[in-house]
């Protein structure tokens, strides 16, 4: 009789488990990956959202990170022996019970993430937001702001477009974060925009500090670009643009054409398109509405040796005949 050796047992409940365990692994760590770098502000909100979105597994770990992180700021609560979960290994286990927030905690990160509210503007949309009982601040078209209310200080973060903040007599400081840089905010009046990388800041009525000593005082601006700040006066222009947009106008000082499309297009769905480049150049000037182009296009067919036109997807621009 021929001896048969027996093939290796396998056992497929085993295996699934296994399995799980290391999805859940790879969703904690990179769930605390993730809260470490919204809360520093180079996370990009929109691929967090896609990532939790995708797998319920994600949601569900960065909301056991959150928690654990949120634990901690509390007073702690040891135990000697934590219990065993079935089918999980140790490591993630530790994940599970809050050990991302270690992982967490060498990118710098604190629970101060968890505190912070946000508020995003579609195109053409404008909002108003309480940030605290002493501050304020207008959202403009396209734009996204978070904020945090401690003790001592406001602290707001500019992501993207533009706000004009407000800050109360004798309220707290409010710090704003943006651009990679940080301003106290006095009682006064501020409009801070922010086009990609390039922040420009305005003290309507107001001072802000910087780093190094550095002020922008009432009618002055502060640009900062590449990591380096530059204070002057502000153009005229600059002023009258950030005290007509919360008033839902848009303000051009003798600015070329291609310019004025391109601030206008901010607050429309319906893009302008000049199909001649050579228009681009023309100068323009007024007060229009920022919600319908209508009486903009209709004052440079008047001014302006250019046509007028709308196709089912954009305005369209072009020189007279």
């Amino acid at each position: 009789m021929m001896n048969e050796t027996p093939e290796r047992a396998t056992d497929p409940e085993a295996d699934d488990t296994a399995g799980g365990a290391a999805r859940v692994e790879a969703a904690m760590e990179a769930a605390g990956l993730w809260l470490a770098r919204l809360d520093s502000g180079t996370g990009d909100r929109e691929a967090f959202e896609r990532w939790r979105a995708a797998d319920p597994a994600h949601a569900v770990a960065f909301a056991r990170v959150a928690s654990a992180w949120t634990a901690l700021a509390a007073p702690a609560v040891v135990t000697t022996q934590p219990p065993r979960r079935a089918g999980l290994s140790r490591r993630a286990m530790v994940l599970s019970l809050g050990g991302a927030a270690l992982a967490a905690a060498g990118a710098g990160m604190s629970s101060r993430v968890l505190a912070r509210e946000r508020v995003a503007t579609g195109v053409g949309e404008r909002r108003t937001i309480r940030l605290a009982a002493d501050a304020r601040a207008d959202l403009n078209t396209d734009s996204r702001l978070s904020w945090r209310v401690r003790e001592a200080a406001t602290e707001a973060w500019l992501e993207r477009g533009e706000s004009a903040i407000a800050v109360s007599p004798g309220a707290r400081p409010l710090i704003l974060h943006a651009a990679g840089s940080d301003w106290r905010l006095g009682p006064g009046r501020y409009n801070v925009r922010l086009d990609e990388a390039r922040l420009v800041l305005i003290a309507l009525d107001g001072t802000a500090h910087g780093a190094a000593g550095l002020q922008a005082q009432t009618g002055q601006q502060v640009v900062v670009q590449a990591g380096k700040a530059s204070l002057a006066a502000a153009p005229e222009a600059a002023l009258e643009k950030a005290v007509a947009w919360p008033q839902g106008e848009i303000v051009f000082v003798d600015a070329p054409l291609s310019e004025a499309v391109a601030e206008y297009n901010r607050y429309l769905e319906r893009k302008i398109v000049i199909v001649d480049p050579a228009i681009g150049r023309l100068r323009i000037g007024g007060r229009f509405t920022s919600s319908d182009p209508t009486d903009f296009l209709a004052a440079l067919e008047v001014v302006l040796p250019v046509r007028a036109r709308r196709d089912q997807q954009a305005h369209l621009l072009t020189a007279a005949e």
